[in-house]
């Protein structure tokens, strides 16, 4: 399919899904495989660091990437590329952007932690129009398409809650930007003492997921990378939830990002405290 000048119909994003969820699970489960082979000693993923400890790549980090980069590119000619590992970053204003994460939440993948994902993402006109996202411990993949809602192994996901934060169960990650900017521990703080219970996975795909489902009340995280929110941001939206973009919103394909997603009056409430803090719209 070549790139498009007008916004893609819901039956050619339909027909696009069918290709990249059997995509997805393929290399997920491929992954899934190694991870296990890994843990039992059976298999080298040859880990190394990238700017922390705990921020690792794999070699399978890298060739989920190439699976699934080799196989959008050779369906889809005309759309960019847009991925985490080995530089992929081929794209332009106009056509769809693939957006790739390989293996989102890798530390947990080297350790065998129930909880990394596959996610694939189509950005068009600065908004995410189709996400699929492989999550290895349910071995299923949950997509959703603007207008067409969001769906896992042929349920529809539909919210129809709405907890305020006090009766929320939240989830974040943590990232180096909470180390610089202080206002962001103070939001912790804050929120976490105002909800029901906090959660930590380690992948901010699989927390999508989470809010899609129901298991989820709120997951906010800061200084996210535009492959860690592609996919998910309208899973989340597609099921009923609130997705709001914090900071980094104009140009995020190429910036670092903030967002909160939820149910609308967690959202609203956890909003509340970004602003007394200072912490919406800063870039």
């Amino acid at each position: 399919m070549e790139a498009m000048g007008t916004v893609l119909t819901r039956a050619e994003l339909l027909a696009i899904k069918d290709v990249v969820v059997p995509l997805a699970e393929a290399v997920g489960r491929w992954a899934k495989a190694e991870c296990e082979a890994h843990y039992r000693g059976q298999a080298d993923v040859n880990v190394s660091s990238k700017t922390s400890p705990g921020d690792v790549v794999t070699r399978v980090d890298y060739e989920s990437q190439r699976r699934i980069a080799e196989a959008l590119g050779s369906a889809y000619p005309g759309f960019g590329l847009l991925g985490e590992e080995g530089g992929l970053a081929d794209f332009d204003g106009d056509a769809p952007v693939w957006v790739i994460d390989p293996i989102d939440g890798t530390h947990n993948f080297v350790r065998n932690y129930p909880a990394f994902c596959v996610s694939i993402g189509l950005v068009q006109g600065g908004e995410s129009v189709l996400g699929v996202i492989y999550h290895a411990a349910d071995d299923e993949a949950t997509w959703a398409i603007t207008g067409a809602g969001a769906w896992r192994g042929g349920v529809r996901l539909e919210r129809e809650d709405d907890r305020p934060l006090s009766h929320a169960l939240v989830t974040t990650n943590f990232t180096p930007s909470m180390l610089e900017v202080p206002a962001q521990t103070t939001f912790f703080e804050r929120v976490a003492s105002a909800s029901a219970g906090v959660r930590a996975s380690g992948s901010c795909c699989r927390d999508f997921c989470f809010v899609a489902d129901g298991r989820v009340d709120l997951f906010w995280q800061f200084g996210l990378s535009p492959w860690d929110v592609a996919a998910g941001m309208v899973i989340a939206r597609e099921a009923g939830g609130a997705c709001e973009v914090w900071q980094g919103g104009e140009d995020w394909l190429r910036s670092k990002v903030t967002v909160a997603a939820g149910t609308r009056r967690a959202v609203a409430d956890a909003r509340e405290f970004a602003t007394e803090l200072g912490l919406l719209g800063l870039g």
